[in-house]
């Protein structure tokens, strides 16, 4: 075989698999986006077919008429969401800085007690946590979803750390002596260089909120407050039957994860590059 074949043969080896790979994980969305514009008799078709034989939104309408409070968790998952990304950015940033730029003997010490808290599995906090926000009262309430996270992460401090790292102190002594201090040379200078990692920030806290459904499960218990992940739960067992209903609803829960990626992946990509560059 000549160079030029083992060329064309490694390349058509590789579009293979790439393809292989893009069927096997866009193969259940194109399903959903079938199955929400299909009828209820195009379900249970033996064989089914892939595609509706004509465009049918009527899943929509039975879903909001089954389920009059769709509306309400959609605007408690966005509330929630924007709430916890922006506990995550104040908190986890502020740390951060102190880890970047400040000078003591106990910061090298502190700093991978911060990174072990990672290795907690999360299921060893959740009696502890539901006892101690029990005792505050704050059960059937927002706040165990949001408060925790303004009071730091240890994942969004790392990524912070880093990218911070990365952005020479040179500017800080610069902001000093045209009169500046620490406050200002965070606000003014470090946090304007920083728009990768915020939005990379921006998108990991939000997909993990709006797609959390233990934490909504457990300290939730009014309807009116549940969030599209425990009301979805909830609406599975009222139109079981109802498949192309189910579709849409899941659909509405990845639209917002979707439209983010799609407007802001080549920040994700700069800010993890970025964080990495600098230990």
């Amino acid at each position: 075989m000549t160079t030029s074949n083992k060329r064309i043969a490694k390349q058509t080896g590789k579009y293979a698999i790439l393809t292989a790979a893009l069927v096997l994980f866009a193969g259940p969305l194109v399903w959903m986006l079938s199955t929400m514009m299909k009828t209820k008799q195009e379900t249970y078709k033996v064989p089914p077919s892939i595609l509706p034989e004509s465009l049918n939104f009527e899943a929509f309408h039975r879903l909001f008429d089954v389920q009059p409070l769709m509306w309400r968790w959609i605007q408690n998952s966005f509330t929630i969401s924007a709430l916890v990304v922006l506990g995550a950015i104040l908190s986890s940033s502020i740390v951060a800085y102190g880890f970047s730029r400040f000078t003591t003997k106990y910061k090298d010490r502190l700093f991978p007690i911060v990174l072990m808290t990672l290795m907690i599995p999360p299921s060893i906090l959740m009696i502890p946590s539901y006892v101690l926000f029990t005792k505050l009262h704050w059960v059937d309430t927002w706040l165990p979803l949001i408060v925790p996270a303004w009071l730091g992460g240890a994942y969004y401090i790392f990524l912070f750390r880093q990218f911070f790292m990365t952005i020479p102190q040179e500017l800080d002594e610069a902001t000093y002596l045209d009169g500046g201090n620490r406050w200002t040379v965070f606000t003014k200078v470090i946090m304007p260089l920083s728009k990768p990692i915020v939005v990379t920030t921006v998108i990991f806290a939000f997909v993990n909120s709006w797609l959390d459904f233990l934490g909504p499960f457990l300290y939730i218990k009014s309807n009116n407050m549940f969030t599209l992940s425990v009301g979805l739960q909830l609406l599975i067992g009222q139109t079981s039957q109802d498949f192309p209903a189910l579709a849409a609803g899941a659909f509405i829960s990845i639209v917002p994860i979707g439209l983010l990626f799609l407007f802001a992946q080549r920040y994700i990509v700069e800010g993890v590059v970025l964080t990495g560059s600098k230990g």
